[in-house]
């Protein structure tokens, strides 16, 4: 389904006609946008990066398939545009990407009023213009650097960019009146090692798994490369090699083995979709609870873990970094994991012991790893990792795409709205989880 969506007021000047594809396609349709020449340049931007369960069924699960219609059915009519009457922007978004409202109206916190004046980071391109359309009356300040940012930031009731500039230290020591922090990473882990921001002086939101969908393709990539060898291949392809021998390379069928997903979150669970869908069983650990999505088979809490590492066939670390998860993965969980695993991390760098990582591969105790992100991060050029032959490596880029950022746009600008109004905000940081 293609679904035509227009921004209104101010913004719907200079409006463009070409589409970008939304991570709204996975949920069965493709979502063709029109936004201002402004917006568009926000949009098109690529920025910097970010209890013992039950045993697994034997075989491979039956998916069921739907019978061809008899008939050709009318296309189901197309949803109204952001911003129409009777639309519930809030309620789309978290349906689409699994997002949730704030516990509490921004209204109901301290210190909170109608902003007057917010500060921008003006080397995310578009950031200005869409937060001007958004929020009319309110001064709105274009900052080039943390500095610039920090010297603006006095009076000012919110901060909108980058993690590092929006918690950097010059910039809450100066914002007597700031309240607001509007992250455009999911990654907080900067700001929540702050004490202002762990004792809940501001509001803290981010955009948390609006790039799931993308960095589960990459993370599923990653995981076959692994398994078919392709690590062995595209090398041998350089030099017009052809041989089937692989030798310490050996070629896995994922269907039907198991993988276990850290972090059934967002990221985790968009995993998740697509390893059942490859035939795998899937077993999951997640912090708040034990709900289950039907494409899990058991989901435990962050405690089991250990037990659950030694079931299965791939792990994936699609965990935040907090003081809990600061190298969780150190030598006794390589250890308690099945000889020949594979290794993913998707999380963060820092929730793994490094020196670790290396001795598992080259004991063997994993068969490969499949690293989006390090520890350090950039890997220094003459790090093991990096002449590893059953390792991939990408530069945290596991969430660039052809997209473009249009669901970060829309977020924002409820949230904006919703400030301005003293609602409940959209993907409210747990400061005390750390995510």
């Amino acid at each position: 389904m293609r679904v035509s969506r227009a921004t209104n007021g101010a913004a719907s000047r200079g409006l463009l006609s070409r589409g970008i594809r939304s991570r709204g396609a996975l949920a069965g349709g493709t979502m063709r946008l029109a936004l201002p020449l402004a917006t568009m340049a926000f949009v098109m931007a690529s920025w910097p990066a970010s209890a013992q369960p039950a045993a697994s069924p034997a075989g491979t699960p039956t998916v069921p398939r739907a019978a061809a219609p008899a008939t050709t059915r009318a296309p189901a009519p197309a949803p109204p545009s952001i911003g129409a009457v009777g639309t519930d922007e809030a309620q789309a978004l978290a349906e689409t990407y699994g997002l949730r409202l704030g516990a509490e109206p921004v209204s109901a916190r301290p210190g909170w009023r109608k902003p007057r004046r917010i500060v921008v980071d003006a080397g995310l391109p578009g950031l200005e213009a869409v937060v001007r359309a958004a929020a009319p009356g309110v001064t709105v300040v274009p900052a080039n650097s943390p500095a610039e940012m920090a010297a603006a930031v006095p009076g000012a009731d919110a901060v909108i960019g980058r993690t590092p500039w929006i918690c950097s230290d010059g910039v809450l020591a100066a914002g007597d009146e700031l309240r607001w922090l509007q992250t455009m990473y999911a990654g907080v882990e900067v700001c929540t090692a702050k004490p202002d921001v762990a004792q809940g002086r501001y509001v803290l939101t981010n955009m948390r798994a609006i790039d799931a969908p993308m960095i589960a393709e990459h993370t599923i990539g990653m995981l076959l490369a692994l398994t078919r060898g392709l690590t062995v291949s595209l090398p041998r392809q350089a030099t017009g090699t052809w041989s089937r021998d692989y030798p310490g390379v050996p070629l896995v069928s994922v269907q039907g083995k198991t993988m276990l997903v850290a972090g059934l979150g967002g990221i985790g669970g968009e995993i998740a979709k697509r390893a059942h869908a490859l035939g795998m069983h899937v077993i999951a650990t997640r912090g708040s609870s034990r709900e289950k999505p039907p494409y899990v088979d058991y989901v435990g809490l962050s405690d089991e873990l250990p037990t659950l590492l030694g079931q299965a066939d791939v792990v994936v670390n699609a965990l935040p970094l907090t003081t809990a998860t600061r190298g969780l993965f150190d030598a006794k969980a390589f250890a308690r994991m099945r000889q020949g695993a594979y290794f993913l991390n998707v999380g963060r760098g820092g929730t793994v012991v490094t020196d670790d990582l290396v001795a598992a591969l080259q004991s063997r105790r994993l068969a490969g790893a499949g690293l989006d992100v390090t520890e350090p991060e950039p890997l220094p050029a003459a790090h093991p990792l990096w002449r590893a032959p059953n390792v991939v490596i990408t530069p945290h880029n596991s969430s660039d795409a052809d997209l473009g950022v249009e669901a970060q746009v829309r977020v924002l600008r409820e949230n904006l709205r919703r400030y301005l109004a003293g609602d409940r905000l959209l993907s409210v940081v747990e400061v005390a989880r750390g995510y």
